[in-house]
């Protein structure tokens, strides 16, 4: 039996770069909501191909820059911001704003008890549910409850 997959020849490279448009929305949204970050230091790079997590197109990602990333990049980045152009493209301004904002918000600051330095870290999104358990079982958590509440 021939393997289908190798078959399959991917025709356009992944291409990864510096993406300095975000930085704009990055900016505002930092001094606006996110004074914890004013210190950060947050490495932004675009791909030209949005990944698939199940089935759906990733618009961007962020995550801590790890101590390899450091060394490779020559950068003391501490968040690493990836966007996808193929998905931006297609955003109108206020989905790129949220999309930023969304982004910066899962990255925390806090003290360093020790030396006084801000130590960052990621955090969660406030709620992780199933469409299908909200629609039988209503606004069962007080999570849920205060997420629909907020976007009223």
């Amino acid at each position: 039996m021939k393997n289908d997959n190798a078959s399959k020849v991917d025709t356009v490279p992944l291409l990864i770069d510096d993406f300095e448009q975000v930085i704009a929305y990055s900016d505002k949204l930092i001094k606006q909501h996110h004074p914890h970050l004013l210190t950060a230091n947050i490495r932004y790079l675009c791909r030209n191909k949005a990944p698939k997590s199940q089935g759906k197109l990733v618009p961007g990602v962020i995550k801590k820059a790890s101590p390899i990333e450091k060394h490779l990049s020559g950068s003391e980045a501490d968040f690493i911001m990836m966007i996808s152009l193929d998905v931006w493209n297609s955003m109108p301004a206020a989905q790129r704003l949220a999309l930023v904002d969304h982004l910066l918000t899962r990255c925390v600051a806090s003290e360093d008890e020790k030396t006084g330095k801000l130590k960052f870290s990621m955090r969660s999104p406030d709620v992780q549910e199933f469409a299908e358990v909200v629609s039988r079982n209503g606004l069962w958590n007080e999570q849920i409850a205060e997420f629909v509440d907020s976007a009223k």
